[in-house]
């Protein structure tokens, strides 16, 4: 951590900072067997002077990180530095300085993935999924707001005036309740429940709900941040045997009396247990 705290040092303010433009991410893909799933959350943005570049693999069985994950530069503060190194992840302070003076998000990548690439092929990632649903960050229409439920279906079928005879699904993300009054009274550290519904239609022979199924999803939440909202970005059948679950991408908008914040965050949801393949 020294390392890149010691670059960082000398461009960025010493208080704890969040970026304002969101970070984008990148699908690493899965193991064959569909259990584990891995994503990159990167970027670097001047305003807010938020770097990072960490790659996360999410295991189907605990939804929780796999063992050596999240790896690499987390845009955030931990144990009193910013940004943070986890998984192990290091770094040389010449290694991320570009000519201006300011740090090279596209040379960071290239040693995160370096420094991470065993771990990846112990758990053999690189396999694609199907991707179902969702709604790219960059997408302003037809989405009327990014809360808006997702209905996908398991398989493609062509629009016909016949109706579909496959279940529809419509995945909901309800997160709770923010704390009281949370712009003016700053929270401190914690978790936020977030529920992501899934429920199961028929089309036919009659429309009617058949199936329904519930995750909840515990969100770090950073001191003095409020909830800003939830962006499903990809919602994508794993492969091999996925145990009748799908992967879900979402980016969690935070803000504060400074800079809003953004992350990525991915996990396993059940379908209805009457639909699983």
């Amino acid at each position: 951590m020294a390392a890149v705290a010691g670059l960082l040092l000398l461009a960025l303010p010493a208080h704890p900072r969040e970026q304002s433009d969101a970070p984008d991410m990148e699908v690493l893909g899965f193991s064959p067997d569909g259990r584990y799933f891995a994503w990159e959350q990167y970027g670097y943005d001047i305003a807010s002077d938020a770097l990072g570049s960490v790659i996360f693999v999410v295991d189907r069985e605990t939804n929780r990180q796999a063992e050596g994950f999240p790896f690499g530069v987390l845009p955030e503060e931990r144990d009193g530095q910013y940004p943070a190194e986890v998984g192990g992840f290091d770094v040389e302070p010449d290694d991320l300085a570009a000519p201006d003076g300011l740090p090279d998000i596209d040379r960071l990548r290239r040693l995160v993935r370096q420094q991470a690439a065993s771990r990846l092929a112990a758990l053999e990632i690189g396999t694609p999924g199907r991707r179902l649903a969702g709604v790219p960050l960059t997408q302003r229409s037809p989405l009327d707001k990014k809360d808006t439920p997702l209905v996908f279906v398991l398989q493609s079928t062509l629009p016909s005036a016949i109706p579909d005879q496959q279940l529809s699904f419509t995945l909901e993300a309800k997160p709770d309740a923010e704390p009281a009054d949370c712009a003016n009274t700053p929270p401190p550290m914690r978790e936020k429940a977030i529920e992501f519904d899934v429920i199961a239609t028929q089309a036919y022979p009659e429309v009617k709900d058949v199936g329904r199924a519930a995750t909840s999803y515990a969100l770090p939440m950073q001191a003095e941040t409020c909830h800003a909202g939830l962006w499903i970005s990809d919602v994508i059948d794993p492969p091999g045997e996925a145990a009748g679950k799908v992967a879900v991408l979402f980016l969690a908008a935070t803000w504060s009396s400074a800079i809003d914040a953004a992350s990525w965050h991915g996990l396993f949801i059940p379908l209805p247990a009457a639909t699983l393949r």
